[in-house]
């Protein structure tokens, strides 16, 4: 009796697991850069929106640009902060996709990408090399909306870069929608796991 009840409740958690792993999690990314204020959380659905989870996401400071904000005359100083900005937030991005492009791997084809968002609103004080930034700032958003698409589903996507030439500004917004099963989201993370342990074990055998 002991036996058959322990089967049933194996049975039970099983088919719970496997009815986990088909549904679909939707997970949300936005980021907001303003007069050198950083923003940026993940918000993660389930089940229709019953489960949903916030996460704040630690962004490093960005260049006080607080005096950025208003129509006073161009500066090189304020011209450097901006692009210097752009280069830091550019290479944060790449740095953390090569980290983790094993992962990304084991979601290709299977995630899709629900929407996807980049709104900003920039300007360096002087209107030929705010045309410039912006043009080329574009050029790089359309080369990797290009690279994405051949990896991944866009069902929408939408970038408006909106240069401001009569003063020094900077404004990002930044917002996607990735949805997934479930189950590949456990592939990942069982697998990153275990190359933190093994990396762990590394160490100690190396420290003996």
């Amino acid at each position: 009796m002991a036996v058959a009840l322990y089967v049933w409740i194996i049975l039970a958690v099983l088919v719970v697991l496997v009815l986990a792993s088909m549904a679909t999690i939707r997970i949300e990314i936005s980021l907001k850069i303003e007069n050198g204020h950083n923003e940026a959380f993940m918000i993660v659905h389930a089940l229709g929106g019953i489960v949903r989870k916030k996460i704040f996401i630690n962004t490093k400071p960005g260049v006080d640009r607080t005096s950025l904000s208003g129509s006073g005359e161009p500066s090189s100083q304020g011209e450097t902060a901006i692009s210097a900005e752009i280069v830091s937030l550019i290479r944060e991005v790449l740095v953390k996709t090569r980290q983790n492009a094993p992962y990304f791997k084991i979601l290709k084809g299977k995630a899709r990408v629900e929407d996807f968002e980049v709104r900003a609103r920039l300007g360096i004080g002087d209107a030929a090399h705010t045309a410039l930034l912006c043009g080329s700032l574009i050029s790089l958003l359309h080369i990797a909306l290009s690279y994405l698409q051949n990896r991944y589903y866009f069902e929408k996507k939408r970038v408006d870069i909106t240069p401001v030439f009569d003063r020094e500004i900077f404004r990002l917004h930044f917002n996607c929608i990735i949805a997934l099963k479930l189950r590949y989201i456990i592939i990942a993370g069982m697998r990153k796991t275990a190359e933190k342990i093994k990396g762990g074990e590394g160490i100690v055998r190396a420290s003996d």
